[in-house]
């Protein structure tokens, strides 16, 4: 069963180019040579939770951060799929990524534990 979006209010596409982003980022995964079938799938996994947090009803205020987290996740995820991933990159990403999701953590206070996993995981697949 495909998602279901209820929407209201001024987002102008935010919340669809969000799913649009990380659905495309789960595709990335699933392209990436490095690690194992089960390290991608769980990193398919959370991209697909983060997906889901970043698409939940968020003020309009926070926008911005959440299209930041989004974007975040998806270059770090780009960064991975090299065929020789740049470590410094990777680490400056992850943080990125992480400093993203703790702005909106007062408002998807899950997004920061989410992203934290990916960036763990991206690690282990990269070793």
């Amino acid at each position: 069963m495909p998602d279901q979006y209820n929407l209201s209010g001024d987002f102008r596409g935010a919340i669809l180019n969000i799913a649009s982003t990380l659905e495309n980022v789960q595709q990335t995964v699933g392209q990436m040579q490095t690690g194992d079938e089960d390290s991608r799938r769980e990193l398919q996994q959370l991209i697909g939770q983060l997906s889901k947090e970043l698409t939940a009803a968020v003020p309009a205020e926070k926008k911005e951060q959440v299209e930041a987290v989004a974007a975040t996740a998806k270059a770090l995820v780009e960064q991975a799929k090299e065929p020789k991933p740049n470590r410094t990159m990777l680490q400056i990403t992850g943080e990125g990524l992480k400093q993203a999701a703790q702005n909106v953590a007062d408002v998807l206070p899950t997004v920061l534990s989410i992203a934290t996993q990916i960036v763990l995981a991206v690690g282990k697949m990269t070793r």
